[in-house]
């Protein structure tokens, strides 16, 4: 038998992800195992895993919760006013919730939903932006890339001295240059 939740509370789904997601925030992937997780709670493993079935599924459920929304479709006027838009949601989610994308990036599985809807978007605005293709592709490589390594080194920097400024002011030269393609 678990350990029942303490007096008068009543454990949810969205109680365990949030816990979960603090866990993966401030210790990172090494941090977040059942164990840590149902200790944090004052649970046992095994009533983690009631609510959110397997690790997998767990990294699932956070990164629909991290990630929901991010691809909703922007009002900007413009294509590149529309990436850049796009482009800097995701990067803010990115430096909040760091070693979630790491997990994203080492497992493919987690790939999908609204961080896949966000892929196609930009890459759909890209085309609509005028570039054809292969070099929708190369664009959608840069400013992907670019993002991550942004959003990497911003959260990774203990003084906070690179904001989302910083990023929207470089997202915009990519987009200058895109133009002139």
């Amino acid at each position: 038998m678990g350990r029942p939740p303490k007096a008068g509370r009543t454990l949810s789904r969205a109680d365990v992800l949030a816990e979960a997601l603090r866990l993966l925030d401030t210790g990172g992937q090494s941090a977040l195992t059942f164990k840590a997780l149902g200790a944090a709670l004052e649970i046992t493993p095994m009533a983690v895993a009631h609510h959110v079935g397997s690790r997998q599924n767990m990294m699932e459920l956070l990164v629909k919760m991290v990630f929901e929304g991010v691809e909703a479709q922007p009002e900007a006027a413009t294509p590149a006013l529309r990436i850049r838009e796009l482009a800097h949601r995701y990067c803010a989610r990115v430096i909040r919730h760091p070693a979630l994308v790491t997990s994203i990036l080492e497992n493919p599985g987690l790939f999908g939903g609204s961080v896949q809807a966000l892929t196609e978007k930009l890459k759909l605005e890209i085309l609509a932006a005028g570039g054809d293709g292969a070099e929708a592709d190369a664009v959608l490589d840069l400013i992907v890339d670019y993002t991550h390594g942004f959003a990497f080194a911003a959260a990774a920097d203990p003084d906070r001295s690179l904001s989302l400024d910083d990023y929207a002011v470089r997202i915009d030269w990519i987009l200058d240059r895109m133009a002139k393609i």
